[in-house]
């Protein structure tokens, strides 16, 4: 039989060879860096759990994924806006896990990595393919949306969950501090004034100690960016586009672990089941992520007033159930659709690895390494 190429190593590219190794299907993963999970320095990431009524634990189990890695629940977190006015906000349920990101034992990378091992997925790491020459295209993001500096270091400090709603901070974005268990993670996100980011985030070093002093040991400083935008298909050219390489996330805070894990096992299963992709993902996710572009509109037009409302009203119920309704189709959401794509239309310059419907204006895209030559899988594949 012949395996599955897969293109790229993160949770999309690995959650689709377990459940292709479970189904019995051979794969083969291609992975650019030197190491699965390489380009993250131990940093907390939250896997939500709000945008969707099952929780994504019990997802996983369904996907034949273990949660053999570290992980926190999340069911509080302290909300400061523009004023530094801090609201405590709580759940029943976790609004979201914090897990850790990188190649170090705990992470998810990590135990991801070995459960598709454990079930004979072929991983190489250190060489990139052509989309073209993968069936499953799992390579992140393409242009920037939006960037984001962060630092992960022990700490001393308690435990600590808060994050800073203030435009002239973050533009479009926040700043977040997590301390869990003596480790901490502080970064600031923004979606325009790239060149600002490196003041501003000293500026938000400076915020977060003003709330709470905090000692910081053995720090590792890294960068990322996110990538989002709505597109008619996942499939071109043969190959199927997962996680962030076909912009599925949560369009209002950025986050898209579960989103990567969810469409890596419906791409596996449209092999498995001989169902579209298309079919199976848009089920799954179109409705919500239709609804997080109208939120994405709505938190980017009301400035400092929307923001501090927004802080204001998310302690007046459970937080999950409160972040639940942003994710989920409403009336306003509806009407407010066809503006968000509208006033993020630019299609002149749009460089996403899919066709979209839309694209943001952005300031530039992020270097790449040189592909290897098209004819390698296939050389690969006959030699092996």
């Amino acid at each position: 039989m012949k395996p599955v190429v897969i293109a790229g190593a993160g949770p999309a590219g690995l959650s689709a060879a377990i459940h292709l190794r479970h189904s019995g299907i051979p794969v083969v993963v291609f992975e650019r860096r030197k190491a699965v999970g390489a380009r993250f320095i131990g940093e907390w990431q939250i896997l939500e759990n709000y945008s969707f009524k099952e929780d994504v634990f019990d997802e996983l189990h369904s996907m034949g994924i273990e949660p053999s890695f570290d992980y926190v629940p999340a069911n509080w977190a302290d909300l400061i806006d523009d004023r530094n006015r801090k609201r405590r906000v709580s759940s029943q349920q976790p609004y979201g896990y914090f897990l850790k990101r990188g190649n170090e034992s705990g992470t998810l990378d990590r135990s991801l990595k070995s459960q598709a091992e454990a079930l004979g997925a072929v991983i190489h790491c250190g060489r990139k393919i052509a989309p073209e020459d993968a069936d499953i295209v799992a390579t992140g993001p393409g242009p920037a949306d939006g960037i984001a500096k962060e630092i992960a270091f022990r700490t001393n400090s308690r435990d600590r969950i808060e994050v800073i709603f203030d435009p002239n901070l973050a533009p479009g974005g926040y700043a977040y501090f997590f301390v869990l268990n003596g480790w901490g993670t502080l970064g600031l996100a923004l979606l325009s004034g790239y060149g600002k980011l490196e003041g501003q985030f000293e500026k938000a070093i400076t915020r977060f100690q003003a709330i709470e002093s905090f000692d910081v040991e053995a720090v590792r400083p890294g960068y990322s960016y996110m990538n989002f935008f709505l597109h008619k298909s996942s499939e071109q050219s043969g190959s199927v586009f997962v996680g962030e390489a076909g912009g599925f996330q949560d369009y209002l805070f950025g986050l898209g672990i579960r989103y990567a894990i969810v469409s890596g096992n419906l791409a596996a299963r449209s092999f498995v089941e001989n169902v579209t992709f298309d079919q199976l993902w848009q089920e799954r996710f179109l409705g919500s992520m239709q609804s997080s572009v109208s939120s994405r509109l709505l938190y980017e037009s009301f400035g400092k007033l929307g923001l501090r409302f927004f802080v204001w009203q998310s302690t007046r119920s459970d937080f999950t159930m409160f972040l639940h309704k942003w994710a989920r189709s409403s009336w306003l959401r509806r009407v407010v659709r066809p503006l968000a794509e509208k006033c993020f239309g630019n299609a002149d310059s749009c460089a996403h690895k899919v066709e979209c419907r839309w694209c943001r204006p952005r300031t530039g895209r992020l270097g790449e390494p040189e592909v290897l030559p098209s004819d390698f899988v296939a050389r690969y594949l006959k030699e092996s």
